[in-house]
């Protein structure tokens, strides 16, 4: 499908300075970071030297959040793949995703970091890979 594009590589970290520690010998900079209330994380964006591609950090800050959970059950590590949607096409091609089977974990969109409305694909029904859709808001 054109107009989707791989944004960014979202990782659950346990310990964000030993992360930022790694990340700058290898030459990456923190460019971006944003609290996101409703998923209890902070993001940090190490923008990656292709194109739009970024590395994103997410650090627990609610034990009762997302990441809290995941980082208890699974362990640090890759979280999901956020897919960026072109302006005005996330609310159809959800709808066209359930219809083939794919299953949001929202009823609808919410906000996420960048003033991005979002959305994921339950694993579950995605081979096991947790999958963020993102879509620019009315601000961009």
């Amino acid at each position: 499908m054109s107009g989707v594009r791989l944004n960014h590589i979202g990782i659950a970290v346990a310990n964000r300075p030993e992360m930022d520690r790694l990340f700058r010998i290898l030459g990456l900079s923190k460019t971006h970071e944003e609290a996101v209330p409703s998923q209890g994380v902070n993001t940090h964006f190490y923008p990656l030297p292709i194109d739009g591609l970024a590395f994103e950090l997410l650090e627990p800050v609610d034990p009762a959040g997302v990441i809290a959970k995941f980082i208890e059950k699974k362990g640090p590590g890759i979280h999901h793949l956020s897919l960026t949607v072109e302006k005005g096409k996330l609310d159809g091609l959800l709808a066209e995703l359930s219809q083939n089977g794919f299953t949001p974990l929202y009823p609808e969109p919410r906000p996420g970091a960048h003033q991005m409305r979002i959305n994921f694909l339950h694993p579950k029904t995605t081979g096991g890979v947790l999958i963020e859709l993102m879509e620019p808001n009315d601000a961009h």
